[in-house]
């Protein structure tokens, strides 16, 4: 299985053509959707990682349901970028790729474990956690 979080990177930095080769800096639509991609974590970590039971997960779910169209928007932003100059695909790698990996890897790691805990068989918790999985899976 392919790591989700390598496939996310890949998606973002891969494919990138060239429209405007004079065009330098990152522009600042662009620099806040990475901006808020990596923002992400600071958010979804607490409430990931304080669920260790079914009691907190069922404790939980309406909080991760509340940063569901966080991440949502913060994806579609990302998702809409489609081409961009050499450049400025390289200043986005030099300046979010180390961050992205590391907060991103914190993430996952709080995704597996929930997966591997089965969510503590909390199905509220469950319902939005999936979401969030098939958020960050696109």
């Amino acid at each position: 299985m392919v790591n989700p979080l390598y496939s996310s990177i890949c998606l973002l930095f891969a494919g990138v053509s060239v429209v405007c080769a004079a065009e330098t800096g990152i522009p600042a639509d662009i620099d806040k959707a990475f901006a808020n991609y990596v923002a992400l974590p600071d958010t979804l970590m607490p409430i990931l990682a304080g669920v260790k039971d079914k009691a907190s997960a069922d404790a939980t779910a309406e909080k991760l349901y509340l940063e569901l169209s966080k991440v949502y928007d913060t994806r579609s932003a990302l998702q809409k970028i489609t081409n961009l100059p050499p450049e400025v695909s390289q200043q986005l790698k030099q300046k979010y790729e180390k961050e992205m990996r590391t907060r991103w890897g914190e993430v996952y790691q709080q995704i597996f474990r929930l997966q591997k805990a089965r969510c503590y068989n909390s199905m509220p918790f469950f319902k939005q956690f999936h979401t969030l999985c098939m958020m960050l899976d696109q």
